[in-house]
């Protein structure tokens, strides 16, 4: 299996009992990526560990990249919630639709959760919106991001 690049990083001392991460891309759609992987790292040590026999699709739109970020991660997480399932794969592809409408397809490749094979670290509760950023332009976005725990 080829080795994905991935581009973020957990954060210290941005908040005391939840868990904060910092994504780049070269693109929106990497960056959102990389949110994902990020969320999923948190939940699981070894992504490289969970197969990719299930399939599931996301749509999600928002006026803003802010509220599409929180919108996208939060429907990753309530896939965990109610089919038990984990992600190793995404593919995002953002559009923008007008001045103020953003759309947001995804197909998340993975499995159901199964603590004899996953690495399970925590079980993400949610989504914060404090201090949930999206920035940068056209070959170096950033996304900052907090997951209460």
């Amino acid at each position: 299996m080829a080795k994905i690049k991935r581009d973020y990083r957990f954060l210290d001392n941005i908040t005391s009992a939840d868990v904060a991460f910092e994504a780049g891309g070269e693109t929106m759609d990497k960056l959102f990526e990389n949110c994902a992987y990020a969320l999923e790292n948190v939940m699981v040590n070894r992504l490289d560990r969970v197969k990719t026999a299930k399939e599931k699709n996301i749509t999600v739109e928002a006026r803003d990249a802010d509220q599409l970020l929180f919108s996208f991660l939060h429907e990753i997480l309530m896939l965990k919630d109610v089919e038990r399932l984990v992600f190793s794969r995404f593919k995002v592809s953002i559009k923008r639709l007008n001045e103020n409408r953003y759309l947001l397809k995804c197909i998340c490749k993975g499995s159901k959760i199964d603590p004899k094979t996953h690495d399970v670290v925590v079980d993400v509760k949610g989504i914060s919106m404090h201090r949930l950023k999206v920035g940068g332009k056209e070959g170096a976005y950033k996304a900052m991001v907090v997951v209460d725990v």
